[in-house]
């Protein structure tokens, strides 16, 4: 054992104690509930990034890439960990607002305004060095911890070795003092072995004051200069109290801690007074933080609720039926609107962070397939819209200038349908098909507006005319005279050659023209069938050399002198079996009246039939 010979009955009075504030672990001084999820040091350091994070969302890809070179090349990886995914998130932002650009403008050559193309390799490779960096930190940093761990063994046995010397006590506390600078220089273990060290450090320590015998007065001067040193301490602790910044402040006690753990005891009736102190400084700082984080969670929890409802709100839209390009439009807009609103929320709690945002990333995804789905098909149903509106347009022009106003009115009525059946086409070529093919409509409804009111021009003049005819015909009087006939005849062949009326009175002025007519040749007692003969012969020599009408004509009379004919021999032997019936005698006369009417009219067609081969035989020669 190391004794002065001067003090070998001097030996210290009172046993250095271990002291309280030297057995606190780090759980110690964490606010309540946070020690499972904190890791001293690494975590504070995680609080102090989140509240001085720098916000790269509004820089451009060039921008973005000299930040992330700049941190890769001058910065400590273990420093720089927030500020990279910050940047890389507003890189990728960008790729994919690109990409949404792209598909928006449905392949087209767009203005390149903030596009990260040209950048995102060499972007990615300072990511890639970024990662083997931190990565060879990691690994180096795990290993520096185990040679720590070794290094403080070996500085426990020279402690342990320092008390069986025998030296003198100045010899002796220089080697102890060098002992505490070198134990406080060497860096930090791992967790697991942070306790056991600890105490068998300080349990050494005790051994060394216990068994060393001091001199009174380089003891006193010891004793005093840790009591210096830890007063020091609570000065500056109590300086934390007014910090602003509560993280830094909390991570700073923990550095203040740590210090006075390395520092020796104090006199015995100081220790208590001095530990105090340092604690109730703790206490508020603990309050504060505990506070603090409490704000942290409720906050982190409602911009849980937040996001989960932004969640919501895309997968509702995933969840409905879009048809149309005006539907994918706004959808599309609500999209950029959710995924903006989502970027203005701040964290949520650690352990569902990763899962809300595979939330978000899933409906994102989904959505976008989908409309990349929508547009390429719709791209394809397009190109056939087109194709077929080409086809309609050409197959209006082909009858623009068509005369056939019925026939091609109907077809371009059903061409007009067809091209509302033909589906939407895009924006910069419907305007010219629609122009294209209204205009060859335009072109033949408007000639065709143009020749009917001409035509009613003519109608109402034609209209004027019968008119007139009938006028003459009231104040006509016949007598019985082959003369009489033959003006009534004149009467009937100028009222076809008037030509046609307006439509809406056709019928009308008809009617009065015939019953007047009629009328006439009563008054001259001429029978009806010649009448029937005359106004045949009247209608013979309007038609003209029309020989195909005149064919027409004589093939219906055929057809009705063949059907008169069948009707007779039917009623002519239906009489046969109404001989044994009763009421006999009136059913036969009554059959025999239509036979008698059969022939009258079989008698007249065929006088008409005479007349219309004479002048077919005329028009063939």
């Amino acid at each position: 054992m190391i004794m002065e010979t001067n003090e070998k009955d001097n030996v210290v009075e009172n046993k250095v104690e271990t002291l309280n504030e030297n057995n606190f672990s780090s759980a110690d001084i964490l606010p309540e509930g946070l020690g499972a999820e904190l890791d001293l040091g690494e975590e504070i350091a995680s609080e102090k990034e989140i509240s001085e994070v720098k916000d790269y969302s509004h820089l451009a890809p060039k921008a973005l890439l000299d930040e992330l070179k700049n941190l890769v090349e001058k910065s400590a990886v273990e420093k720089i960990r927030k500020d990279v995914e910050a940047i890389k998130d507003a890189f990728d932002a960008i790729v994919r607002q690109n990409a949404e650009n792209q598909e928006k403008n449905d392949g087209e050559e767009t203005v390149r305004v903030n596009r990260a193309d040209s950048f995102e390799k060499e972007f990615r490779q300072y990511l890639k060095r970024y990662k083997e960096k931190r990565t060879e930190f990691l690994r180096n940093s795990e290993s520096q911890k185990e040679e720590n761990y070794k290094c403080k063994l070996a500085i426990i046995n020279e402690l342990k070795d320092l008390i069986n010397e025998e030296e003198t006590l100045a010899n002796t506390f220089n080697k102890f003092h060098d002992i505490q600078s070198r134990w406080k220089e060497t860096g930090p273990v791992h967790q697991n072995y942070v306790k056991d060290l600890w105490e068998t450090w300080h349990h050494n320590v005790e051994k060394f004051y216990d068994y060393v015998k001091i001199n009174k007065e380089l003891r006193d001067f010891d004793l005093k200069r840790n009591w210096d040193l830890k007063n020091e301490i609570i000065q500056k602790a109590e300086l934390l109290l007014e910090s602003r910044s509560i993280s830094e402040a909390f991570a700073q006690l923990q550095t203040y801690h740590d210090e006075w753990r390395e520092i020796g005891p104090v006199q015995r009736d100081l220790k208590d007074g001095l530990w105090e102190r340092f604690r109730d400084i703790t206490s508020k700082l603990n309050k504060r933080y505990q506070a603090y984080f409490d704000v942290i969670r409720a906050e982190r929890q409602r911009n849980l609720q937040m996001k989960s409802d932004l969640c919501e709100r895309l997968e509702k839209i995933n969840a409905t039926a879009l048809a149309t390009s005006k539907d994918w439009q706004k959808a599309s807009a609500d999209i950029v609107a959710i995924l903006g609103e989502w970027k203005t929320i701040g964290f949520v709690p650690k352990k569902e962070n990763n899962e809300i945002f595979l939330r978000l990333k899933k409906a994102r995804d989904e959505f976008f397939a989908k409309r990349q789905v929508y547009y390429k098909t719709s791209r394809q149903e397009m190109g056939n819209a087109i194709k077929a509106k080409k086809e309609l347009c050409e197959k209006a022009e082909a009858l623009q200038y068509s005369e056939d106003w019925k026939e091609v009115t109907d077809k371009l009525i059903e061409l007009q349908k067809q091209w509302k059946e033909t589906g939407a086409v895009p924006r910069k070529h419907s305007t010219e098909l629609w122009s294209r093919f209204r205009k060859a409509c335009d072109i033949f409804f408007n000639r065709k507006v143009e020749f009917f009111a001409a035509k009613e021009d003519k109608y109402a003049d034609n209209l004027r005319a019968k008119e007139e005819i009938i006028a003459e015909l009231e104040k006509f009087e016949p007598d019985n005279s082959h003369e009489s006939i033959e003006m009534l005849r004149q009467f009937r062949l100028r009222w076809n050659d008037a030509g046609f009326v307006p439509i809406k009175i056709k019928n009308k002025i008809q009617r009065r023209f015939s019953i007047l007519l009629d009328q006439k040749y009563k008054s001259l007692r001429v029978s009806d069938a010649e009448r029937k003969v005359m106004h045949f012969k009247d209608k013979i020599e309007s038609a003209g050399n029309k020989y195909g009408k005149m064919r027409g004509e004589r093939e219906k009379l055929v057809g009705k002198i063949n059907y008169y004919q069948n009707e007779i021999a039917l009623l002519e032997n239906n009489i046969g079996f109404f001989a044994n019936t009763k009421n006999a005698e009136a059913l036969i006369a009554d059959v025999r009246k239509k036979i008698d009417k059969h022939k009258e009219d079989i008698s007249t067609m065929e006088e008409q039939l005479k007349l219309l081969d004479k002048d077919l035989n005329k028009t063939s020669e």
